[in-house]
């Protein structure tokens, strides 16, 4: 039979729409498939702000399943969006400074999950920078630049050490008056690999679910694996490599699509939470891990490092993968990955392997 590609565009299809704030990921899905198709189905949704798509290998009876994945993202988006009146992070945010409150076991996960990544990151990753994307205006149509007075003040509501969240009795407290919690850099990674797991224990063996750019692959399509293009930064209609990914995750920060001018001076969305100010140096981090949640907010923690930092982080934690582009379009990778991954062409003089 002959073969051929679906090529899917995984880009935000409406940005303003999306209230997870400074999570920006861009992957294209290239996914081989027969032309007629008859053992691959496809299902898209509109959820957390982005276009979540479901690929599976199996029969139409395994709809119902793929049915429940998609709820399963969605119980996450009631729990912890913080622009919806009523979810968890809305409440925990409102009695910020004021008093404790119970949560759900798996809000309460992610928050610590959350907390045990800013730490071992030294605070590059902080889910608390919710004060700093409001003056910002990232969770907005119309994003600015805040005064110097305005960031030191909002970086004053900032710090994870401030957070209490209790793993026996679920209780959560921010000590901080006007702090507010801001899970857009984990909670989409744990909705997928929520929606995955639901996948897997019903039996699917071979399928992607992708959050925006927040994808984990299981199994493969019959003899191959599934293969997922990174967004060239600087081209938005093309991929600067492909990568072969089984049972693992992948999701990647980029700079390049929340931004502004000011003076001539570019600003993007992903703050550095020590200055309060867009990080400098990288274009574009992707992050394989075992889970999407920790490729999610490691993804941003790499970016918020720079370069050294990061490629030090990566060579001293094996169980992770990176790929990252610098603002002169140099390319450092795990070596670990030489063997799954495809540079375009015009890209291959400027890899660099650690």
């Amino acid at each position: 039979m002959k073969q051929c590609f679906l090529h899917k565009n995984q880009q935000n299809l409406h940005p303003e729409m999306r209230p997870w704030g400074f999570l920006v990921i861009f992957l294209y899905l290239f996914i081989l498939l027969s032309c007629s198709r008859p053992q691959t189905l496809h299902k898209t949704q509109w959820i957390m702000g982005t276009v979540v798509d479901i690929t599976w290998i199996g029969s139409a009876a395994s709809e119902k399943t793929v049915k429940q994945a998609f709820d399963a993202i969605k119980s996450v988006d009631i729990a912890m969006n913080p622009a919806k009146a009523g979810s968890e992070l809305f409440r925990i945010n409102a009695q910020a400074g004021k008093e404790a409150l119970n949560i759900s076991p798996t809000t309460c996960r992610v928050i610590r999950e959350g907390l045990r990544i800013g730490k071992e990151t030294k605070g590059a990753f902080d889910i608390t920078m919710g004060p700093l994307i409001k003056l910002w205006g990232w969770d907005t149509k119309s994003p600015h630049l805040p005064s110097k007075e305005a960031i030191v003040k909002g970086l004053k509501k900032t710090g994870i050490r401030r957070i209490n969240c209790d793993p026996a009795t679920h209780r959560i407290f921010l000590e901080q008056p006007g702090m507010s919690l801001d899970l857009g850099g984990i909670a989409k990674g744990f909705a997928v690999d929520r929606a995955s797991e639901l996948m897997r224990v019903s039996k699917l063996k071979n399928f992607i679910v992708n959050a925006g750019g927040d994808l984990y692959a299981a199994g493969s399509p019959p003899g191959r694996s599934w293969h997922i293009g990174i967004q060239d930064p600087y081209n938005p209609h093309a991929v600067f490599a492909v990568l072969s990914l089984t049972n693992r995750a992948i999701a990647t920060s980029g700079d390049y699509e929340h931004y502004f001018f000011r003076d001539k001076i570019r600003y993007h969305h992903i703050l550095n939470p020590k200055t309060g100010y867009p990080a400098r140096g990288l274009r574009s981090v992707s992050v394989v891990a075992p889970t999407t949640m920790d490729a999610d907010a490691l993804a941003t923690a790499l970016f918020v490092m720079g370069r050294e930092k990061a490629v030090r982080w990566l060579t001293t934690h094996s169980s992770y993968q990176g790929i990252l582009m610098d603002s002169g379009h140099h390319i450092y990778a795990s070596s670990s990955l030489k063997t799954r991954i495809k540079w375009k062409k015009k890209f291959k003089s400027h890899i660099i392997y650690f």
